[in-house]
């Protein structure tokens, strides 16, 4: 999504009288995901601790690196493998390396990948792996392209040798939208599944799941295992996450990844510093902003980050004592 973006530069900014607020945009996920709540929360405690204006705008793990690259956004969310992959230039950022990304704080916020199928479908007396293998001719809700929503849903098709094309020709289609458009398609019943990436309790999902009953569905063994290549971990979706889900009261295993706050070489140290600085001075309320921030730790942010630290973020976790 094209957005007006700032239109003076950081350098422009920090010559202003104390008394003005720096403006800068933050590149998020979808609306209706934790991304994009996270990342108002956060904005918001910048503006109240470091009189900084932010605008947050929609964005994805895929596209962020890119924007936040070219300058299009001055902080984004990232995925530490992704972020890994776009310094490097590797897949899905092949030939474009993006030698300024850094960050400045991350282990936060885990991720977690959702397949879900009304339970009244078919598809909720299959496992995952007899959806893929078999190429059922589900209707499935994916995010749109540029997200790592789709970047891993490609992964996972194409551990089953699967590919669009194959798929649709064995009946599939496919619904891309929002979060939010992703619920609406599943309480009104137009889709009979959804494949989604979000922080813990996903808000979309919690809203599909009182329009209509679900199950979730669980990432078999080997597939988490091809995942881990490119990055991502093993974790589970917690019984009562989700109460409304038929299968609720279960844990369900599935596929993570962290979060991190990115921006690039360009962001002058002090201001890097006074960021990292508001919002780990302030563990309590970065907490309550989002579920998946519960057990945000200062101490362990400065790790499993994808990309270097900024010399400013990195200055702040020295002098707390937390970076030897």
């Amino acid at each position: 999504m094209k957005c007006c973006l700032v239109t003076v530069t950081l350098w422009a900014l920090l010559a202003l009288p104390a008394s003005a607020q720096l403006s800068l945009t933050w590149t998020a996920g979808a609306v209706g995901g934790g991304w994009y709540a996270i990342s108002g929360g956060m904005a918001e405690l910048l503006r109240e601790k470091a009189q900084l204006t932010i605008k947050v705008i929609p964005g994805g793990g895929t596209q962020n690196p890119v924007l936040v690259q070219k300058g299009e956004a001055e902080i984004g969310m990232g995925l530490p493998p992704l972020l890994d992959a776009a310094m490097k230039g590797e897949d899905p950022y092949q030939g474009h390396k993006m030698g300024d990304l850094r960050a400045l704080a991350g282990n936060m916020s885990l991720n977690t990948f959702h397949f879900y199928v009304g339970s009244e479908t078919p598809y909720a007396n299959m496992t995952m792996e007899e959806i893929f293998k078999g190429k059922k001719p589900m209707r499935l809700a994916i995010s749109k392209p540029g997200s790592s929503d789709v970047w891993v849903f490609e992964k996972v098709m194409e551990f089953y040798g699967l590919s669009y094309k194959d798929w649709e020709a064995a009946g599939a289609r496919f619904f891309r939208g929002s979060y939010t458009e992703q619920a609406g398609a599943f309480k009104d019943r137009n889709v009979d599944g959804t494949f989604t990436f979000l922080a813990l309790p996903g808000a979309s999902i919690t809203e599909a799941s009182v329009g209509r009953s679900l199950k979730l569905l669980a990432f078999p063994e080997p597939l988490l295992a091809h995942l881990g290549k490119f990055g991502l971990g093993k974790g589970t979706i917690p019984a009562g996450t989700y109460p409304q889900a038929a299968n609720g009261k279960d844990t369900v295993v599935s596929a993570t990844m962290g979060t991190t706050i990115t921006v690039t070489t360009k962001m002058p140290n002090d201001l890097a510093y006074t960021i990292t600085k508001a919002l780990n001075d302030n563990p309590d309320r970065v907490r309550k902003i989002h579920g998946s921030l519960a057990d945000y730790d200062p101490a362990k942010a400065y790790l499993y980050l994808g990309v270097p630290l900024h010399p400013g973020a990195e200055r702040y976790y020295r002098e707390k004592g937390y970076l030897k």
